[in-house]
């Protein structure tokens, strides 16, 4: 196709360029379009503060600096506003600072100019063309505050001092003048010139830096001053070490000493007032092991703004850590020491050391942080405290410390522990509750505040009966919230035998009994009957607490029912109450069908101490039970009056009597603890009837007391009598011997052959001998005393055995005992064992000899 003549296109051609055409004009007419839309909208932000907080939303950044040109027109048209708005300045700055491109100050000369005239100063040194600018602009101004306004548009940012006190220096007076000026930017310009000028004005003005009220200025001051008057410049640094309340200035000024005048800084601190002291410590020298002995003192302050900084240091240092990682119990001083300074760090929060508990081995270093995190830290590591101590390796790792760093952690866990930590503690106490020693520390450190996770687990141990201390597993349940296992304690009570265990089932009544809550009375009388005889007396100290007149009420009550339990249960612990309106009702009980209830009776009365109506209950001793006969014999026999207990003689002797009677009563007798009962019980050794019972009923009175009257009985006795208290010593075996070896030390010389010669019949003698070969030298030794009290031929006979102990102890417990031979007695016991079997007896029998003799010469 021809579209000039001569030059003919392809209609594709054509086209295509007519399609490129009507692209860009398009793309013109857009952007046309879109910088017109986006001028009206600068135009409207600076009218319209809602306008501009939208115009801010969508541009800004690199997006707003390519439209510099557009918001630049705006400003022109509406004010320089913005410009500021939008942070169009700050980007100018930007670009300039780093680039220093020419362009972007002439912008700030345009629309900012005292703050291009800065600029220049901040770029003359280096970029010529900038000094130029910013003298033309300088010398074509009119302004006589020129210079303030460059100042204060600089805001206190810094700038080569030196260079500009040249560019300025015709300008001396007004910087002089400046330094009095209430802005402190512009006191802060002066300053940075007359620091470098070395007129006397200048360095006069100079100096008044130092107690300038900017920190800025001062610090530039402690920075840049420069004086041949070293002795002025020194001390005023030290004021600003010391004194001065901003970090960035004392900083600058402890640089400036460290560089100028190092030996400044050995400075007395027991001179220095507590401010002084705080902000040394907070200048302190990395790596220096002098300041961190200094630090170190400081870390045991009882001032705790003092020990913080000390503390804030040390942590910087790592020295901290160091200590808490290399702790060692074997080092008892080390470790104590170590110890307080970590406690003392951790009282004023500085615990970041403890981040090390994840990574440590050293169990002192665990035992360290169990104890610090109980009170300080964050709890964050308690769960890795936990998790340390929670493993079978961990016991292998602490050994001989692993209870008391495992105690220590879990009063840790108790006391700050999250719920996490509890969930560990809570499968540690499922998987090692069956091991005593753990068990007993975990229960007690069990939180309340865990009481959701800890309670079933404790329920659970309680309805297995899986617990190894009852006593304790049931004290922990009572420190939790009843209504977290109230209703199952209940359940457990109303439990069928098939379906709960009778153990069981008494933890349960006890741990509802021992909660003392009156809305359970009913239930707690119900099932007395759950306890022994004896812990339902123990039982009645609790019963006291509840409301007197709802406890009678609920007694009669049951007194009256017919079930035999819970009358003889709650008859056995009536006494303990103290309340003795029931005595009338416990003696009618006496006659109740029941056995059980009876014997209940006759020892709740003589737990009132009715005295006179227990001594008028013989009838007893002829129940058709047995057992009602021998409790109403025990009951007689160790409370009745002593008419009572001889009539219990007389009837031994009746001939008329029937021996189950006589029976019961020896049984009653040998269980009184009244001398009376035993000369009875000896006495009725010489009926053949009675003589087992009465033995057997004697042997069981094994205390020092009932022991020493046994022996002067058996003293003074017949001999055939003898014969029979022996075979009661015999029956009493070797729970007669601590007794008869006290009575023994108490040396009374009356009773010593009696003793020996009832330790001689139960074989104590020859056991004790035997101990003289044992490897302990502290039991040959005890063997050796005891032997040397009883001084009889077979006690000697071990003793001369003795007599070449290697231990000198024992030889002198040897020694001392074959001394007591001296006399006609030893010498006639010496002459028998001359005539032993035994080689080594008769050879050392004859040393023993020697050394007497020697002794009486």
């Amino acid at each position: 196709m021809e579209i000039i003549p001569g030059f003919s296109m392809p209609l594709w051609s054509i086209i295509t360029i007519i399609t490129a055409a009507a692209a860009l004009l398009i793309f013109i007419i857009i952007k046309i379009y879109l910088n017109y839309s986006l001028s009206k909208k600068c135009n409207a932000a600076a009218n319209n503060p809602q306008a501009m907080k939208e115009f801010i939303r969508v541009w800004n950044g690199k997006k707003l600096l390519k439209k510099t040109r557009i918001i630049e027109k705006s400003a022109v048209k509406n004010g320089t506003d913005i410009i500021t708005e939008t942070g169009l300045d700050k980007l100018w700055e930007k670009q300039f600072l780093v680039y220093r491109r020419t362009r972007y100050l002439k912008k700030f000369i345009n629309y900012f100019p005292e703050k291009g005239l800065f600029f220049c100063i901040l770029g003359g040194k280096s970029r010529p063309a900038f000094e130029k600018i910013f003298i033309r602009a300088a010398e074509q101004s009119s302004d006589l505050n020129l210079l303030k306004k460059i100042a204060g548009a600089g805001d206190g940012n810094d700038f080569d001092g030196e260079y500009a006190a040249k560019l300025l220096s015709a300008r001396f007076q007004d910087i002089i003048e400046m330094t009095g000026d209430s802005e402190w930017q512009v006191r802060f310009f002066a300053y940075k010139l007359l620091i470098h000028n070395s007129e006397d004005r200048a360095v006069r003005a100079a100096w008044e830096a130092f107690t300038d009220s900017a920190a800025q200025i001062r610090k530039t001051a402690a920075t840049e001053i420069k004086s041949e008057d070293e002795s002025r410049l020194s001390k005023a640094l030290q004021e600003l070490l010391l004194n001065d309340p901003v970090y960035s200035v004392r900083k600058a000024a402890r640089l400036r000493i460290d560089k100028n005048f190092p030996e400044l800084y050995r400075i007395n601190i027991k001179n220095l007032s507590k401010p002084q002291i705080l902000h040394l410590l907070g200048l302190l020298h990395d790596n220096s092991d002098e300041d961190i002995n200094t630090a170190t003192e400081f870390l045991l302050s009882e001032d705790i703004e003092i020990r913080l900084q000390a503390a804030l240091y040390l942590q910087k240092q790592d020295f901290l850590t160091k200590l808490f990682l290399s702790a060692d119990p074997g080092d008892k001083a080390a470790y104590d020491r170590t110890e307080k300074l970590l406690k003392m760090a951790c009282e004023v929060n500085c615990t970041d050391f403890l981040r090390e508990l994840e990574k440590t081995d050293n169990p002192a270093s665990i035992h360290l942080a169990a104890g610090l995190l109980k009170d300080n830290g964050n709890s964050k590591y308690i769960d890795k405290l936990a998790e340390r101590i929670f493993t079978d390796s961990f016991a292998e790792q602490a050994r001989e410390h692993y209870t008391e760093i495992y105690t220590e952690a879990l009063k840790c866990i108790s006391k700050r522990g999250s719920d996490t930590a509890l969930e560990m503690l809570n499968r540690e106490l499922k998987s090692r509750h069956s091991e005593e020693d753990i068990y007993s520390i975990i229960l007690p450190n069990l939180p309340l505040r865990g009481e959701a996770i800890f309670v079933p687990t404790l329920l659970e141990f309680l309805k297995t009966g899986s617990s190894v201390s009852p006593n304790l597993l049931r004290l922990t349940i009572e420190r939790f919230p009843p209504s977290m296992y109230i209703e199952e304690l209940v359940g457990l009570l109303r439990g069928t035998p098939d379906t709960v265990n009778a153990n069981v089932k008494k933890e349960a009544f006890k741990i509802l009994g021992e909660l003392k809550m009156p809305c359970c009375l009913q239930m707690i009388l119900e099932n007395l009957r759950l306890l022994t005889a004896e812990e339902q007396k123990e039982f009645a100290v609790i019963l006291k607490s509840y409301d007197e007149k709802a406890f009678t009420e609920r007694v009669a009550g049951l007194l009256q029912s017919r079930d035999s339990a819970v009358k003889a249960s709650i008859l056995s612990s009536l006494p303990s109450t103290g309340l003795k309106t029931f005595i009338k009702d416990v003696k009618e009980a006496s006659k109740d069908p029941d056995p059980e209830v009876r014997i209940a009776s006759i020892w709740a009365l003589a737990g009132y101490g009715e005295i006179k109506l227990i001594s008028q209950m013989t009838d007893g001793l002829r129940d058709p039970v047995e057992r009602v006969r021998r409790e109403t014999a025990a009951v007689i026999s160790r409370y009745g009056t002593e008419t009572a207990l001889n009539e219990l003689g007389k009837l031994l002797k009746d001939p008329n009597e029937v021996y189950p009677v006589k029976t019961a009563a020896v049984y009653g007798l040998g269980r009184s603890d009244r001398p009376e009962s035993t000369k009875i019980l000896v006495d009725g050794l010489n009926d053949q009837e009675l003589r087992q019972p009465a033995s057997e009923a004697l042997a069981s009175k094994i205390t020092k007391q009932e022991i020493r009257l046994l022996v002067e009985l058996f003293k003074d006795a017949a001999p055939q009598l003898r014969e029979y208290i022996s075979e009661v010593f015999k029956l009493m075996g070797e729970d007669s011997e601590p007794a008869v070896t006290a009575l023994l030390k108490e040396d009374i010389s009356s009773l010593r052959e009696t003793l020996s010669e009832v330790l001689l019949s139960t074989g104590y003698i020859e056991t004790t001998v035997l101990k003289l070969r044992h490897r302990s030298p502290e039991t040959r030794k005890q063997a050796a005393a005891l032997l040397a009290l009883m001084q009889t031929k077979e006690a000697f006979k071990g003793m001369v055995l003795a007599a070449r102990d290697p231990d000198s102890e024992v030889r002198v417990e040897v020694l001392r005992a074959l001394e007591k031979l001296n006399t006609p007695e030893g010498s006639q016991i010496l002459n028998e064992l001359k005539e032993d079997p035994d080689k080594r007896v008769r050879k050392y029998t004859l040393w023993a000899l020697e050394r007497i003799e020697a002794k009486n010469n």
